[in-house]
């Protein structure tokens, strides 16, 4: 059972969950391509393994790091943001208080369909980077707000 299940009110239920897009490990995926290619250099077989080694395991850290345990989600009564595999920094937004969601995709966002969800309350404006589907996640939250409204 994940954070997000185990912190939950009771008559809470996820209406949705968002993932990070892909795009973000990009450069992990080259670094340990280029390592890769490191077999490759003529020079003593030793030497590009340890090269190899160091550049893979320094892409998978880089990889874990970006990652980091990233998880968003949209209750019928919060959007929780929860982040970190070892130290954990989450924050939750009240739906009740949102005044405004904003989406915004640059041109390679809108081709590989990820960007930036801004979520504005009366004080705090928390953006939510790298969103797959952000028109699905900025969906989420306003049929969420609606539901509340309507009860």
């Amino acid at each position: 059972m994940g954070y997000i299940q185990k912190n939950l009110m009771s008559g809470e239920f996820v209406a949705y969950e968002a993932k990070q897009h892909g795009i973000i490990y990009t450069w992990p995926v080259v670094l340990a391509l280029l390592s890769f290619c490191a077999f490759f250099i003529p020079a003593d077989a030793w030497i590009n393994a340890c090269i190899c080694g160091v550049g893979l395991l320094v892409a998978l850290c880089w990889g874990i790091s970006i990652y980091g345990g990233r998880q968003y989600v949209v209750t019928n009564n919060r959007l929780i943001f929860k982040r970190g595999i070892i130290n954990r920094n989450s924050h939750e937004l009240l739906l009740k208080k949102c005044e405004g969601v904003q989406v915004d995709q640059s041109i390679p966002g809108r081709m590989f369909d990820y960007g930036t969800v801004t979520v504005t309350t009366g004080e705090v404006t928390n953006s939510y980077k790298y969103i797959s589907y952000p028109l699905r996640f900025s969906t989420a939250i306003h049929e969420q707000i609606s539901h509340l409204k309507d009860d």
